[in-house]
């Protein structure tokens, strides 16, 4: 924001003329002083400067606005309005940055209220009004106004539940609520920040495992898949608000894994498929089909021995290869790298850690810091305040490397499932 003392300015011509002429004795005329007042230049806003498509991961988050006027004897209030949900914030701008020209560069953003908090929170996607209003300083004449309509558009995130591009982590507590953690679109200071944390509802203590799977009925959000105690598989079509569709049964028979892994495109064709581990050590490969009432092919069988992990995260390309890749862990805390192959399956596998037996669950999280590869949340005791950030680096031999995050904070042991 931008703060000055404005200066008022009178815009007055003053000549006078002033002659004594001695008529008499002790006689003296004065000619009259003359004034003569110059017209006022009105207010009006003369140039803008406002993009119609603001692509905010080209832009490194801003978006860059200018007004011109016809003199800088005002203030100005910008208003940023989203068309769908009617949510807005002003600036108010006291100084021009050049002669007659304001100019303004916006971080999207909105402040959200709770019972307990104030948050702020990344802007949504979508249409945009940009309102300007423009009044005089001096408070002669009226404001004047206008309007320009502005998109704002961002790489699809497959953990995006409230279209804002940032990653939404979902944690259950041991009373069954599940809740949204919204995470700051941009890294701060190289530290992922949490931005909110949104109540979704009560009542999901009935599901042994959920997972965030990326778009799988062919709409623009992110969904999420459930297995309930018999073994039934429901799916939930994200809204874009952050919230979910009823559920919708997908099928029976789920019980008998005891792993599942989606969110990711194993096979190259832009959909994001599922992966699952039976008792036997059996892995399957669900073709994702784009549908919504049947949203995975018929399972083929991918290969055997992976009883010996406790737990799989299929984590996007993070390894710069044709597809997206898996990670496993072994019972005794090793981290293992499954690149994929681009048809369903993966290449041998390689190391990439000791020491991860501590964290309860490991989250594919799509791209936390906008350099256009995925990375991955680690959660639980094992992590000094919760969770751990690890970015993808691309490179194979060290394709992880660690950041902070005030991601559940102190909770390490406060929630059963995260996704």
């Amino acid at each position: 924001m931008q703060h000055r003392t404005t200066g008022r300015r009178l815009g007055l011509a003053v000549t006078a003329a002033l002659s004594a002429t001695a008529l008499g004795a002790g006689t003296l005329a004065t000619a009259p002083t003359a004034f003569a007042a110059t017209t006022a230049v009105p207010l009006t806003i003369e140039q803008i400067t406002v993009p119609p498509v603001a692509e905010l991961d080209k832009t490194n988050g801003r978006v860059d606005l200018k007004w011109k006027l016809s003199h800088a004897d005002a203030d100005l209030d910008v208003t940023f309005t989203h068309v769908a949900t009617g949510k807005k914030v002003t600036e108010h701008l006291t100084n021009p940055t050049y002669g007659t020209e304001f100019s303004f560069t916006w971080k999207p953003k909105f402040v959200e209220a709770d019972t307990e908090s104030e948050w702020e929170v990344d802007a949504p996607n979508g249409a945009y009004s940009v309102a300007v209003k423009a009044t005089p300083d001096d408070g002669v004449g009226a404001p004047v106004s206008a309007s320009s309509p502005m998109s704002i558009v961002r790489a699809f995130n497959p953990h995006d539940f409230n279209d804002n591009g940032s990653t939404d982590v979902l944690s259950r507590d041991s009373q069954g609520v599940l809740w949204r953690n919204d995470l700051q679109d941009r890294a701060y200071y190289d530290e992922i920040l949490l931005a909110k944390v949104t109540r979704i509802g009560s009542g999901w203590n009935t599901y042994k495992q959920i997972e965030a799977v990326g778009n799988i009925a062919g709409g623009k959000h992110g969904d999420l898949i459930a297995v309930d105690g018999s073994g039934v598989l429901w799916r939930y079509l994200g809204k874009g608000d952050g919230g979910f569709t009823s559920r919708v049964k997908v099928g029976g028979g789920w019980g008998g894994y005891n792993k599942l892994a989606g969110g990711s495109d194993l096979n190259g064709d832009g959909r994001p498929d599922l992966i699952a581990t039976d008792s036997t050590g059996t892995l399957w490969f669900y073709k994702g089909t784009g549908g919504s009432t049947a949203p995975f092919a018929a399972r083929v069988k991918v290969g055997g021995g992976w009883q010996i992990y406790n737990h799989l995260t299929a984590v996007g390309n993070i390894a710069g290869t044709a597809a997206g890749d898996l990670v496993a862990r072994d019972t005794t805390g090793v981290l293992w790298l499954y690149q994929g192959n681009g048809r369903g399956g993966f290449a041998g596998r390689v190391q990439i850690g000791g020491g991860w037996g501590g964290f309860r669950q490991l989250v594919g999280a799509g791209d936390l810091d906008n350099d256009g590869r995925p990375d991955l949340i680690a959660y639980g005791p094992g992590s000094t305040y919760g969770a751990y950030v690890y970015r993808a680096t691309g490179d194979i031999t060290a394709p992880l490397t660690r950041r902070t995050t005030d991601l559940f904070k102190y909770q390490g042991s406060y929630y059963n499932s995260v996704a």
